[in-house]
């Protein structure tokens, strides 16, 4: 999507840009986001039969920063760092059976419970302003963008004091969405934005944990996903 947004915008400036068209103006940006994770469920073998772990949606908030370029009124791009924390956790732990929540398997609070650090290089379209309509202060536009993904799973305890270790994992990170600045002033905008952000995978560790006892399980391994609402300022130089 991201290269799809990016091949119109540069389509658009082979058919209409001149060298008064450019702007190259950097902005920095600070956004604040509403996350919302999409459940999913992973099944792996723990040494004795093939169980599974019910991740469970989350509600959250994200935080980002960022640094970019105007190219022209419509096409822009830049790279934002963000930080999600308490995006998904594990809902219940089955065995083999069906049966969720036995008292064996029961999961304490903060099971499975996942971080995100992720680092994207986004590409922004405005279509109106590429069809010649003036909407005055402001811009809408859509959006795609690639980059990296840095997933952290936290223990999945149970409540006879054993455990799954988590684990880091490093995966691709994409997103697409569309959103709206508007202009306060000649130098800060305002922005509102939706975005469906994948994180890749994440990985629950695979070593079980009892006492003095260590042994090795199948990794647990889910994709993380989510709905984000962002709202932020963007200072324009």
């Amino acid at each position: 999507m991201a290269a799809t947004l990016l091949a119109l915008g540069l389509a658009g400036l082979s058919n209409s840009a001149t060298a008064e068209e450019w702007l190259l103006t950097p902005y920095l940006r600070a956004d604040l986001g509403y996350s919302m994770t999409i459940d999913d469920r992973d099944d792996f073998f723990d040494s004795a039969e093939r169980d599974s772990v019910e991740l469970t949606s989350y509600k959250g908030q994200r935080y980002q920063i960022g640094a970019g370029l105007n190219l022209t009124d419509y096409l822009r791009t830049d790279i934002t760092v963000s930080y999600g924390a308490r995006l998904s956790a594990a809902d219940d732990y089955r065995d083999v059976d069906g049966t969720p929540n036995k008292p064996a398997n029961k999961l304490n609070s903060g099971a499975f419970e996942t971080s995100n650090w992720s680092t994207m290089m986004n590409v922004y379209v405005d279509p109106l302003s590429i069809a010649g309509v003036d909407v005055g202060a402001f811009s809408p536009y859509l959006q795609g963008g690639i980059g990296w993904a840095r997933n952290k799973t936290e223990k999945l305890f149970f409540p006879d004091s054993t455990f799954i270790r988590g684990d880091t994992h490093n995966d691709l990170a994409w997103q697409i969405g569309a959103g709206v600045g508007y202009a306060i002033s000649d130098h800060w905008k305002l922005d509102l934005s939706y975005r469906y952000l994948d994180m890749g995978e994440v990985r629950g560790g695979d070593t079980y944990i009892n006492g003095a006892t260590a042994t090795k399980v199948e990794a647990t391994q889910f994709d993380l996903r989510a709905h984000e609402i962002m709202i932020g300022l963007q200072y324009q130089f």
